[in-house]
């Protein structure tokens, strides 16, 4: 743990000692820079809702969140009562009894302040519970359909692991600049010998403002295969091929913004004909001709987006 004269930021729940975890594989991710459409998040979450999964420990936020940036919120809990809920790390276990290892899921916001500090603390909790690896899940804005394959991009810290990527049709990003903070986990890791990767997936830069579960259901699945751990996703896979119907109908209902999302389209298909990928992966793909505003999408889909979210995006195709 990080030298500190107060109080350790890593709590263990009473189920971290009666849930034994065996060799767990480890998914991570965190909200924020890299998590469009909630892509990463929202797939750590469905799996915490939907598996069971329970809560063994937890980072306290005091030392890493800077409050006006991650603010907590705040919900009614009855009659004149408020409850408060602080931005926090949270640890889950999942035992899997048809399997031979367990799985061990994490998600956070993406921490503010003392990035190295939260990496030690995250993966002393990581290597407490005996995880082998780590899997980082993302997802970013760029120029791709709703209706196409989800394209993804990655890294690794070991040589294998970026083998393994590969072998999963994740693109290798040879990006360099401003970095979000996995990278930093990725480097701790990997000092402490630990093998991690990051894996994010592209969201249409056309449909935002409402979670999209066909890249959580995108990403789960290279979990998955990645790490051979099975995963139920036919209700996140429901779920996404409802967002895209309705996307159709938008689509369909106003001519002229299809054509603006057809010619993004079509410009950034053209803008990769050549076989080097350097975007920024918090940027997105995308060539390097004049696009239509994605912006301009966006504020069209605004309204249709806030009464999507009221609708029930798991009806059966």
């Amino acid at each position: 743990m990080p030298e500190d004269s107060g109080p350790d930021p890593l709590s263990f729940l009473p189920d971290a000692e009666t849930l034994q975890l065996r060799t767990p594989a480890a998914l991570v991710a965190f909200g924020g820079w890299v998590d469009a459409g909630s892509g990463g998040t929202g797939g750590v979450r469905h799996l915490i809702s939907n598996m069971k999964s329970r809560k063994l420990a937890e980072i306290d936020s005091e030392e890493f969140y800077s409050f006006t940036d991650t603010r907590p919120l705040v919900s009614i809990v009855g009659a004149g009562e408020r409850a408060i809920h602080w931005p926090r790390g949270e640890f889950h276990g999942v035992a899997l009894e048809e399997h031979d290892k367990d799985l061990l899921l994490f998600v956070a916001p993406e921490p503010n302040l003392r990035w190295r500090a939260f990496a030690s603390v995250m993966l002393d909790g990581m290597q407490h519970f005996g995880v082998q690896s780590v899997l980082c899940i993302g997802s970013i804005f760029g120029a791709v359909s709703h209706r196409g394959v989800v394209r993804m991009t990655g890294w690794a810290n070991d040589e294998k692991l970026t083998e393994t990527l590969t072998g999963h049709n994740v693109e290798f990003t040879n990006y360099e600049g401003p970095t979000g903070f996995v990278t930093v986990l990725l480097h701790e890791a990997s000092k402490r010998g630990l093998p991690a990767m990051a894996v994010y997936a592209f969201a249409p830069n056309y449909i935002q403002g409402v979670p999209n579960p066909r890249v959580s259901h995108a990403l789960l699945k290279t979990f998955s295969s990645i790490s051979g751990v099975p995963l139920e996703l036919r209700e996140l896979d429901r779920a996404g091929r409802a967002l895209s119907r309705q996307v159709d109908r938008l689509l369909n209902d106003q001519p002229q913004l299809r054509e603006q999302v057809d010619r993004m389209l079509s410009m950034m298909s053209e803008g990769e004909a050549g076989p080097e990928h350097d975007d920024e992966p918090e940027s997105g793909p995308g060539p390097s001709v004049e696009l239509p505003s994605p912006q301009a999408v966006v504020s069209e889909l605004e309204e249709f987006l806030r009464q999507l979210r009221r609708e029930d995006t798991g009806d059966e195709e």
